[in-house]
C-alpha cells in the first residue's frame, strides 16, 4: 500500500486475511481526513455551528450576547483529539502489516525505494491522496493544511476561494468571532451545485460571512506580525485589507508528481490524477489505485468505499465492478448544502429530459419551528419516474439527503418517496413535499418535459 490515508483499511483487511502487507506513509496514519480534512474542521464547525445558534435566538425573541472565553482553546481541545489517531490506527494494523514510516519512490512498476530499501509486490495499491494547491506568493500565507496545525486563532482572516473548503473555514472562522473576508474570483460560491439551491445558500450565507466576488489578491506583503493585502476588484477598483492570517483554499493537487512515477509505466493524465477502470485496475498489471490520486470522487466517504472494495477484491473474495450507487456530498456551512446525483444545468446540458420540483423548509411546520428561512429541497426526475438529482439546503441538509439515497439505490422510483410514511411534524416532511409535488407533475400522456 502506497499511501497510509483510506488505503489503511484495505491493509488491515488483507493482513486480516494472511496477506502479508507492506503499509508506505511517511506521515501520520490516516491520510489528510483525520489531521488535515473531515474530521478537525467538522469539529471546529461544531464550535461555530454552537456560537451561531446562540446568536439565532434573537430570532425567537430570546436576547443573548456570545462571548468565546478562550478561542485558543478550541484549537487545543480538538487537535489533542485528532492527533491520537496515527497511534489508534497503527494498533489496528495487526501483525501481518509491516508499517514503513519513510518517503518511498517508485523505481519500477511495483517495487519502491524506502530510503536504501527496496520493497516490491505481486499488487499494489496507489493512495497517495492530493494537497493544496499553492501559490507563488512570498509570504508566509496559509492552505487548509497549515489551518490543523494552529495553535492561536487569529483575530482576523482573509480567505482566497470560493469552494467547499473555503465556505467551510470561512463559517468557522466567522463563527467563532474572527473578522472574516472571503476573496473570490468570480461571481458564485460553490459553483458546482445546482444553480437553484446555490441561490438559496448563497444569500444565508453571505448575509453572515463578509464575501467579495470578482476579486483577486493584487499584491500582498507581511510586516511580522500583519498581512498587508491589495484587493483587485471587476469594477476595476482597488481596496486593501490588513489581517493577521492569508489563507488560499483554491483547489487541491493529486500527489503524482513527486512520487517516481516517471519510473513506471503509469500514465497521469494532464492534471495528474492516474485512471482506473470498474475494477480500480491502472494499466499497469498488478497496481491499483484509489482515492484522491484516482480523481474518480474526492471525497472521503468514496475513498472508503473504494479502500474496502479493494479490500476485499484482492483478498479474493470480490471480482465484481465496483458499484458506487448514487454518490453524495455535503457541505457544512450555515446554511448546510448537501446534494446527490445530476444538476439541474447538468440535465439542460444532456438534453435529457426531466422535471424539477422544489419545496421551501418554510414550507413545513418543523421548518417553520427551526426558522430556517433558508431552506430548500429540490428533485430532478425522469420521464419514467427515476430520481435524477436531490439537492437540499438548510438545516441538517446532510441528514435528510439520506432519505432520497437509498431509494435512488434500490427502488428508484418517486413514488417509492411518496408512498412511506413521514414522521410528522418532522424536517423529512420537505422531502416528502418535493416529492409529492414532482410526481403531480409527471404527464399522463406522451408528453415529455424537456429542459431547455
Amino acid at each position: 500500500m502506497f499511501g497510509g490515508g483510506n488505503a489503511i483499511s484495505t491493509a488491515i483487511q488483507c493482513g486480516a486475511k494472511g496477506l502479508q502487507v507492506a503499509l508506505v506513509e511517511k506521515g501520520p496514519l490516516g491520510g489528510t481526513c483525520p489531521h488535515r480534512g473531515c474530521i478537525p474542521s467538522k469539529l471546529l464547525i461544531g464550535y461555530a455551528d454552537a456560537a451561531e445558534n446562540a446568536r439565532d435566538a434573537r430570532r425567537f425573541g430570546f436576547e443573548t450576547t456570545v462571548r468565546i472565553a478562550d478561542p485558543d482553546a478550541i484549537l487545543r481541545d480538538t487537535f489533542d483529539f485528532t492527533k491520537k489517531y496515527d497511534s489508534i490506527l497503527e494498533k489496528a494494523l495487526g501483525e501481518n502489516v509491516t508499517l514503513y514510516r519513510n518517503r518511498a519512490v517508485f523505481t519500477s512498476n511495483r517495487t519502491l525505494r524506502i530510503n536504501d530499501t527496496s520493497i516490491s509486490a505481486d499488487k499494489l495499491i496507489l493512495a497517495t491522496g492530493s494537497r493544496p494547491q499553492r501559490v507563488a506568493l512570498d509570504v508566509p500565507y496559509w492552505t487548509s493544511d497549515e489551518i490543523f496545525q494552529l495553535d492561536k486563532m487569529p483575530k482576523s482572516i482573509t480567505i482566497v476561494g470560493g469552494g467547499y473548503i473555503a465556505c467551510e473555514l470561512g463559517h468557522f472562522f466567522h463563527g467563532v468571532d474572527v473578522d472574516t473576508l472571503m476573496v473570490v474570483r468570480g461571481s458564485q460560491l460553490l459553483d458546482r451545485e445546482d444553480a437553484e439551491t446555490r441561490a438559496v445558500f448563497m444569500k444565508g450565507f453571505t448575509e453572515r460571512v463578509a464575501v467579495t466576488f470578482n476579486s483577486t489578491i493584487a499584491s500582498a506583503a507581511h510586516d511580522g506580525s500583519l498581512f498587508h493585502i491589495g484587493i483587485a476588484h471587476g469594477d476595476g477598483t482597488y481596496s486593501r485589507r490588513d489581517s493577521e492570517a492569508l489563507l488560499f483554499c483554491i483547489g487541491r493537487v493529486p500527489n503524482s508528481d513527486n512520487i517516481g512515477i516517471q519510473n513506471t509505466d503509469l500514465k497521469p493524465t494532464a492534471r495528474g490524477y492516474i485512471e482506473t477502470d470498474d475494477h480500480l485496475r491502472t494499466p499497469v498489471e498488478g497496481v491499483y489505485a484509489m482515492g484522491d490520486i484516482a480523481g474518480r470522487y474526492m471525497f472521503t466517504h468514496a475513498a472508503n468505499f473504494e479502500s474496502e472494495y479493494l479490500g476485499d477484491q484482492i483478498a479474493g473474495n470480490r471480482d465484481e465492478p465496483i458499484d458506487y450507487g448514487p454518490m453524495p456530498h455535503a457541505i457544512f456551512t450555515s446554511p448546510e448544502i448537501a446534494g446527490v446525483g445530476a444538476t439541474e444545468e447538468e440535465l439542460k446540458k444532456s438534453g435529457k429530459p426531466y422535471l424539477a420540483a422544489s419545496v421551501p423548509f418554510m414550507s413545513t411546520t418543523k421548518g417553520r419551528a427551526v426558522k430556517e428561512e433558508h431552506g430548500l429541497c429540490k428533485l430532478l426526475i425522469a420521464p419514467d419516474h427515476r430520481i435524477l438529482g436531490c439537492h437540499i439546503v438548510g438545516y441538517q441538509a446532510s441528514v435528510l439527503l439520506h432519505a432520497v439515497i437509498p431509494i435512488m439505490k434500490w427502488r428508484n422510483d418517486i413514488h417509492s418517496l411518496v408512498d412511506i410514511i413521514y414522521v410528522h411534524p418532522s424536517l423529512a416532511e420537505v422531502v416528502r413535499g418535493a416529492a409529492r409535488k414532482a410526481a403531480g407533475m409527471l404527464p399522463t400522456g406522451s408528453f415529455v418535459y424537456q429542459g431547455n
